[in-house]
């Protein structure tokens, strides 16, 4: 497995096309995010840093550990555990007026309680906070040396263009993030989905409509 992560020009965004989890209640706003795992300061201090902690991202999956009160970052030891998993739904705040805008947004410890919606077959939501399983060779067909994003995103649109199904699941060491090409073997939290369209966040920014399915079989 070799996961390449989406140049967001920035943080990841979502928009949420078509889901119904605010209405249904199927969210958890009540628990904090996990010190162990996301950074505490922004920028990030040296010793976070050197710990590999993260921001977290609006558009990225959560696994939520209800009775220790976190959520954290995607494990397959905690996907095996049956730990439900859900779609980080945070609305964004700006903290610049010299840098406005959704993909100026993170989230870091201490701040306030991130918003996560649990996702069912139908569901259908925009974001670029994604990554690439970069030995996909169905779908990732161009030479890509320097893990380019647009290329990326150019042998997406052209695999969907030809008919080509393409599926993304969160998988370990992909921080909670999609990876397109993945495979369903290896996906966590019983979360399946596949890109219905290459698309555009509202500023113009490339991003990925995705659909949520029920796990393929093929």
């Amino acid at each position: 497995m070799a996961i390449k992560f989406f140049d967001c020009k920035g943080f990841g965004q979502l928009e949420p096309n078509q889901v119904w989890f605010t209405r249904a209640g199927m969210i958890e706003a009540q628990c904090f995010l996990d010190d162990k795992k996301f950074a505490s300061h922004f920028p990030m201090t040296p010793a976070e840093a050197e710990e590999k902690k993260i921001y977290g991202e609006v558009g990225a999956f959560l696994t939520v550990d209800k009775a220790n009160h976190i959520v954290t970052v995607p494990t397959k030891a905690l996907s095996d555990k049956g730990y439900p998993m859900g779609i980080n739904y945070s609305t964004e705040k700006n903290y610049n007026q010299f840098t406005p805008g959704r993909r100026n947004f993170c989230m870091i410890c201490g701040e306030f309680l991130p918003r996560i919606g649990f996702v069912e077959p139908g569901m259908r939501f925009t974001t670029n906070t994604v990554g690439w399983e970069t030995t996909a060779s169905t779908v990732f067909t161009t030479a890509n040396p320097k893990f380019d994003s647009d290329i990326m995103y150019a042998d997406v649109k052209k695999a969907l263009e030809a008919g080509t199904d393409v599926y993304a699941y969160v998988v370990e060491g992909s921080d909670g993030k999609l990876v397109l090409g993945a495979a369903v073997a290896d996906a966590l939290g019983e979360v399946y989905t596949r890109v219905v369209k290459a698309y555009t966040n509202a500023d113009g920014t490339k991003s990925f409509m995705f659909e949520v399915i029920n796990k393929p079989t093929k």
